[in-house]
């Protein structure tokens, strides 16, 4: 499902049989202020211009609490300017969309996305450098490759007709268009997104290279690119007063999560693969590139031009001089790059992750995104707006410090709190050559120790409790220092650990229906239960972050410090009673 904001209202999008529906749904946007917070009728959005606030009083409360009202105000797009007019709110960073999902939604619509996967190559130096040569897409529906491609008026290629890909002995494309120009055969291109209408573009880098470079050239044509969006509407690409349209996407191009093609779905699959890889505990990978990546995960690489074995040269002179290789070379990398998120299951895991948060997609990929939306979902408070810092404060002698500092310039003190817990061999004297080794894991350490200690935002007293937590655990065995605690409350289950144990619950019933899928040899559910108990690990990993996040917030250092504490202390533990058994 998709689901994006536009201007100031909520366009959804899915498919029933087949067929594409869509809804315009208009929504308020607003945040959330302490009840006796003053109430000015209007905020300034320009020199010009004022925008208006509404007040709505209802049973809303903050962690405290203390009772909150809600202020709405004119568009989206001033919600900066909008929270600007006071000293504390509430929720007044959830992007709009976000916003609307958790409120309206309680269901993501399933269906069976058309997904186009897809890659460009350009000319690398010569006359025609930086020219996008050629275009090749795979559509799931149509089952097929198309490519598009072009050759200047000096060559016998270019006839401009549709002709058949046996031409030039192209082993995979299904149809390829020749055109008399690069102009033509992009207008050629985004004309046929806007007919053949996919749900979700997919390539490798596509954000931070291809789609720039598409938005690129229609800009240097005079194209109007926004006819690949159902809506009218990309990131970045304005229209000039003049005529023509504006690009200001820059030399990094788009952030691997970013959706800028407003009403299609847009998957960088290097950055998805390299996080499910990781997910997977399956080490890190060296590099991602679509070269490596299929060799070591396929078994297959990109083609070679016998005639020009350096990729630079053959970018360089490929395109006119070893047609049929290039040509091939181009549908190859889109062949590769479809097989990989096939046989992993990649697109269709985020789907299953948006489905189990209920969510955005664009909400599917960072821990601050995923546990903001699952908190708001679950949590009977509301939480302080997030205050993106350019600074760190001291706690002992608050002095303002650069966020990249780890001491205090001024007290020497620790600006940061200890994280994991690593032995040093040569510092507790266990280097060299041992037998006998075992190994141990805890099961999910940091949502176990939520549990174990009633971890929670409303949990936490200021009170000694027999739930307690030395956040100045040592580090090592040698290591002795003062206690530090920090308690929390038994009489009631927090937030984190009761959604902890629930996931947990619900992780455990998906790896049994995927152990009977497997049984019965059923691959399908088999896919399906697995993205979903993978889904709930992502959402479960969350937590954690975000409570270190800085800025965030649901930010809590305090908890943040007790977990990592908590798990320092689980592994000490652990490990003087193995030494105690030698």
């Amino acid at each position: 499902m998709i689901i994006v904001n536009n201007n100031d209202n909520v366009y959804l999008s899915w498919r029933e049989k087949g067929e594409r529906q869509t809804e315009t749904v208009p929504f308020r946007p607003y945040f959330y202020l302490g009840v006796d917070s003053p109430e000015p009728p209007t905020y300034r959005i320009n020199k010009y211009l004022d925008g208006e606030f509404e007040y709505e009083q209802g049973d809303w409360k903050n962690l405290q609490g203390e009772e909150l009202k809600r202020v709405y105000y004119e568009k989206a797009t001033d919600s900066y300017k909008a929270r600007g007019s006071f000293s504390k709110t509430y929720e007044g960073d959830v992007p709009y969309h976000h916003r609307y999902t958790v409120d309206r939604i309680e269901q993501i619509r399933e269906y069976d996305l058309r997904k186009w996967y897809w890659d460009m190559e350009w000319q690398q130096g010569g006359k025609y450098d930086e020219a996008i040569t050629a275009i090749v897409v795979y559509d799931n529906y149509d089952k097929e490759y198309a490519m598009w491609t072009w050759f200047p008026n000096d060559t016998e290629m270019s006839d401009s007709e549709f002709i058949d890909a046996k031409r030039f002995e192209l082993q995979t494309a299904d149809w390829t268009t020749i055109f008399s120009s690069e102009m033509t055969m992009i207008q050629s291109f985004i004309n046929t997104i806007s007919n053949k209408d996919p749900d979700m573009l997919i390539a490798w880098f596509g954000l931070k290279f291809d789609f720039p470079k598409l938005l690129e050239r229609c800009c240097l044509y005079g194209l109007n690119p926004t006819v690949m969006s159902p809506i009218g509407r990309i990131d970045k690409i304005s229209r000039q007063k003049g005529g023509g349209y504006k690009n200001t996407v820059g030399e990094e191009g788009f952030s691997p999560i970013s959706q800028p093609l407003k009403g299609r779905l847009m998957l960088n699959l290097d950055f998805a693969f390299e996080r499910q890889w990781n997910d997977a505990q399956k080490g890190t990978l060296p590099s991602l590139a679509l070269d490596y990546v299929s060799e070591n995960i396929l078994g297959e690489n990109k083609l070679v031009s016998e005639r020009f074995p350096d990729k630079n040269e053959f970018f360089k002179r490929g395109w006119l001089e070893d047609t049929a290789t290039y040509l091939d070379y181009a549908v190859k990398d889109v062949e590769l790059i479809k097989r990989i998120d096939e046989e992993n299951h990649t697109s269709e895991a985020i789907l299953s992750l948006q489905k189990l948060l209920i969510a955005p997609f664009d909400a599917c990929f960072y821990a601050s995104n995923m546990a903001s939306i699952f908190f708001m979902r679950n949590a009977t408070w509301k939480a302080p707006t997030g205050i993106k810092r350019k600074f760190r404060v001291c706690e002992n002698c608050n002095e303002t410090n650069d966020l990249d500092r780890k001491t205090c310039k001024s007290c020497k003190g620790t600006l940061t709190y200890s994280g994991a817990m690593v032995y040093d061999p040569l510092s507790e004297n266990t280097n060299g050559l041992h037998e006998g080794i075992a190994a141990f894991d805890f099961a999910q350490l940091y949502p176990s120790m939520m549990i174990a200690r009633n971890i929670s935002w409303e949990t936490k007293s200021d009170d000694p409790t027999e739930l307690g937590v030395n956040i100045k655990t040592p580090q090592d065995f040698s290591d002795c220092v003062d206690k530090q605690m920090v308690y929390y409350n038994t009489d009631s289950l927090g937030l984190l650990p009761k959604s902890v144990i629930e996931l947990r619950k619900l992780r455990t019933h998906y790896k049994a229906l995927l152990k009977d899928a497997r049984n019965e040899n059923n691959e399908s559910e088999a896919i399906k239960w697995n993205n979903n108990q993978m889904g709930i690990k992502r959402i479960m990993a969350s937590f954690y972050g975000v409570l270190a996040f800085d800025g965030f917030g649901w930010a809590d250092k305090g908890l943040a410090e007790s977990i990592t504490a908590s798990a320092r202390e689980a592994i000490r533990a652990a490990a003087f009673k193995v030494r105690g058994m030698e």
